[in-house]
């Protein structure tokens, strides 16, 4: 049966004349007749009344009323539902961060975008930086954040998300707890605790250091963990000092369980980033959430 004689035969029952239809589809006026009696044909049974001036309805014309009004109001709700599709994003976000946006920024933006797009699901892996970029190289993950650039012509995308600051962070007994500011050199035979080799934080303070003709193997580290927290935690248990984020120590600051000491002699400042592999920036899912990291850099 065809929707378009449905909707047709809705129309001459509501407007009542063959001519007001005709003029309302901008066809003919036997064009109306036509899918009138086709209709009749396919059904096999006479719909209206033609032998009366105002247009009345069989009684397989007013079946056939109740059916073609379902319909009809059924494509309405069907052609809704596919808009909402249309504009709702969906779909599952694979994600990678180094440690410290992983632990710090994205859970706060993942949040929020999916609160902005509640068929969205999303899987945050924590990972060392050349494992975020590897994995985004690969395609294990789509979307990855972390502190070290990825390489130049291998098909990677970046940009700017954010932006820290790696500080020495001392407990309050010690020494260093009650100067203004100290020195590199008066740190080398302290007992330090490092990241390990591959965290884009520990890469980072050894390019800041380089940068400013610091020597870092000349601080010699007693601990080695695998995460800020970790770290910071370690601070707080006086088995040593350390260089961390300021993202990682906020709330220990705050309840006074560390302390941050300036340097005099460095300030090590550095950027996160947003990758990803440019072939694979194909599904809306991905882009909207590209966009949503942008717009919140432009913002902020």
């Amino acid at each position: 049966m065809n929707l378009d004689y449905l909707k047709t035969y809705l129309e001459l029952i509501k407007l009542g004349s063959f001519s007001a239809v005709a003029k309302k589809f901008s066809i003919s006026q036997p064009a109306v007749s036509f899918q009138i009696q086709k209709l009749e044909h396919d059904l096999g049974a006479r719909l209206i009344n033609r032998n009366q001036k105002k247009i009345t309805l069989t009684d397989a014309g007013r079946r056939l009323l109740e059916f073609a009004t379902a319909v009809d109001g059924e494509e309405a709700a069907l052609l809704q539902d596919l808009g909402k599709l249309r504009d709702e994003v969906g779909g599952e976000l694979l994600i990678a961060a180094s440690t410290t946006p992983g632990e710090y920024i994205m859970p706060v933006l993942v949040g929020e975008f999916l609160n902005q797009n509640p068929a969205v699901k999303a899987r945050v892996v924590i990972e060392d930086s050349a494992s975020v970029i590897s994995g985004v190289k690969d395609g294990k993950y789509e979307v990855g954040f972390c502190g070290s650039a990825p390489p130049k012509g291998q098909g990677f995308e970046s940009f700017k998300m954010a932006e820290d600051e790696i500080v020495l962070t001392v407990f309050p007994e010690h020494p260093f707890a009650h100067q203004k500011q100290v020195a590199f050199t008066e740190i080398e035979e302290e007992a330090l605790i490092f990241r390990e080799s591959t965290s884009g934080t520990q890469r980072s303070m050894e390019a800041l250091m380089a940068k400013e003709g610091l020597n870092v193997n000349r601080l010699k580290p007693r601990l080695t963990l695998g995460s800020s927290q970790a770290i910071v935690s370690a601070v707080e248990a006086h088995a040593g000092i350390a260089f961390v984020s300021n993202l990682a120590i906020r709330k220990s600051l705050e309840v006074g369980t560390v302390c941050q000491v300036p340097l005099s002699d460095l300030q090590m400042k550095r950027n996160f980033y947003c990758i990803f592999y440019t072939e694979r920036l194909a599904t809306r899912l991905i882009q909207e959430f590209v966009d949503f990291i942008r717009e919140k850099v432009t913002v902020n």
